[in-house]
């Protein structure tokens, strides 16, 4: 398979521009599998649409799902769930905040996203099913050239899709008899094109079914990986505390689509999180046409990588020799995203053009929601696993950098009857 790295943006946008011309015309998203195994357990969703009106239209409707407004309707429901996380942190005596933040967003998918209305004992199944299927999805067994026997029904990850879907099914059969609610899944279920139609019932899954592949897998992880990088900055920690506090003061203790739009420093470090430890790899395209990037040839039949992790690591607005612009350690400086002339100029995280996740506002605002809310209510917190200058260990071959030891920590509970102590 010949493949080539395409980094920086200038030329990732010039390669997207290639996009939605016409079969063999220009480049296409490819899912590998898709004919056998993998098409089957992921579905045909937004993301692997190549058709320019088919698309467009698949965009708009799950748009209206990701929309502001939609997003600041689900912000008491982040914020409940949040709450109990936190409050499950400050029981314990030493915490992984990996399982946390995978809790949490596995929540956000069984009651923000599908709305379902889940007994206490069937939540760690519904998280199983879904870590299950997250996982085993990305499998390089998955790709063999024949479908493998008896795919949904003998094998753990089409178990794990059939309990998904079934879930799904239950709640479109609801929705159908009793009308639209608070859920994710409700809007895309109801929402309409300019002509009146809708999304049918396999687009409705499908689609549900990456926005929690999306959610669950990239917010945990930039979650944990946040975690650590403020445990190894408690001089940034502070400064979020501080900004927490003076909100909670100016506008109460509920999160509103204010409190996100002003939570600017959390917004900055959430920022700097995802630049330097974005997405291990990057998106995919099939070159079906000669292109030309940069005054290169990218020849017909050949695949290309967005190289999301290069291209911040190029970035001339933060890039040094030494490469410590990406330490964790030394480059971790939310600062710089507040004056406009450090400001990082090739960032990209959620992707690039059309094709720009339509999950990000989904996954911004669960992520200043659940940081936020530790700020209030945690004092301090130390890394459990690392001191002084030890070198981090990262898992092997996860989609986005996940620290070996969870990010365990031990939390202190917050004072509240203090004023704010810090500036920022």
């Amino acid at each position: 398979m010949p493949l080539v790295s395409v980094s920086g943006k200038d030329n990732i946008k010039a390669l997207v521009k290639n996009e939605f011309k016409g079969e063999g015309r220009g480049i296409g998203t490819y899912l590998f599998g898709k004919d056998h195994n993998v098409g089957a357990l992921f579905g045909s969703n937004l993301m692997y649409e190549n058709d320019a009106n088919k698309h467009g239209r698949l965009r708009k409707i799950v748009g209206e799902a990701m929309s502001p407004v939609a997003i600041a309707e689900a912000l008491p429901s982040f914020q409940d769930l949040a709450n109990q996380q936190v409050d499950r942190v400050l029981k314990a005596d030493t915490i992984q905040m990996e399982e946390v933040f995978n809790d949490f967003t596995l929540d956000i998918a069984w009651k923000q996203i599908l709305g379902l209305d889940l007994k206490q004992e069937d939540i760690s199944e519904f998280h199983k099913m879904v870590q299950i299927w997250v996982k085993c999805i990305m499998d390089p067994m998955l790709l063999v050239p024949f479908r493998i026997p008896g795919l949904m029904k003998w094998t753990k990850v089409g178990r794990a899709r059939t309990y998904i879907v079934s879930k799904i099914e239950e709640k479109l059969d609801k929705l159908e008899r009793d009308g639209p609610d608070s859920s994710t899944l409700s809007k895309l279920y109801f929402a309409t094109d300019d002509d009146g139609s809708k999304l049918t019932r396999e687009e409705v899954i499908h689609n549900a079914m990456i926005l929690i592949f999306a959610g669950s897998e990239t917010s945990s992880s930039t979650l944990t990986c946040a975690s650590l990088l403020l445990g190894l900055h408690p001089n940034v920690w502070r400064k979020i505390k501080a900004e927490q506090d003076e909100l909670v003061a100016e506008l109460g203790e509920e999160f509103t689509r204010e409190t996100l739009d002003k939570s600017v420093y959390l917004d900055s470090v959430i920022k700097e999180t995802l630049r330097v430890k974005p997405i291990e790899f990057g998106e995919m395209r099939l070159v079906e046409n000669t292109v030309e990037v940069d005054g290169k040839q990218i020849p017909k039949n050949w695949f290309a990588l967005f190289n999301v992790k290069q291209t911040h690591w190029n970035d001339p607005s933060t890039f040094k020799e030494d490469g410590s612009h990406m330490d964790v350690r030394e480059g971790f400086q939310p600062e710089r995203w507040l004056d406009e002339t450090t400001k990082p100029s090739e960032w990209m995280p959620f992707g690039e053009g059309g094709r720009r996740c339509i999950g990000e506002r989904l996954g911004m605002a669960e992520m200043k929601v659940f940081l936020g809310m530790m700020a209030r209510k945690l004092d301090r917190y130390d890394l459990v696993n690392v001191h002084g200058d030890d070198d981090i260990v990262w898992k092997p071959d996860t989609v986005m950098a996940r620290p070996a030891d969870g990010t365990e920590i031990r939390a202190t509970a917050a004072d509240t009857s203090h004023a704010v102590e810090y500036q920022i």
